[in-house]
């Protein structure tokens, strides 16, 4: 038991000290976040690719009764025509996915068009443009 928990606690912190965040976008609204995306984990197939984001609040954000200061979220980008699909979040209680994890959800989600000039788009551009790990 003990060797379990000890291999889930090295296992979160790696997956965070891992992670190269580069910064993608800075809001004011919801009192203020930064948004990063891990270049490394960006993955292309055809006219597709996948990527994970940290989304960095300055203020607490509550999300169905939980409260969080950073959210990584996996999302998939259609690089042709600028649609967006959630696969995959984490809301952790720290800033930039550290401390507890809070909640994690893993259901894909529809489709949807990117907005011109949201936050959205910047992680499009980012990972559709850049080259994905091994190419």
């Amino acid at each position: 038991m003990k060797k379990l928990l000890l291999t889930t606690i090295l296992l979160c912190f790696s997956t965070s000290i891992m992670a190269e965040w580069t910064q993608v976008d800075k809001r004011d609204d919801k009192g203020g976040y930064t948004v990063y995306a891990d270049l490394q984990s960006i993955r292309k197939v055809d006219s597709e690719a996948k990527m994970w984001s940290l989304i960095d609040y300055k203020l607490e954000q509550e999300d169905t009764g939980v409260y969080f200061l950073s959210k990584k979220v996996r999302r998939k980008y259609e690089c042709r025509s600028g649609h967006i699909k959630e696969l995959a979040y984490k809301l952790f209680n720290w800033n930039m996915g550290g401390g507890e994890l809070i909640r994690a959800y893993s259901q894909p989600q529809e489709w949807v068009k990117i907005e011109p000039g949201s936050v959205e788009e910047a992680e499009w551009k980012v990972a559709c443009g850049h080259p994905a790990l091994g190419d």
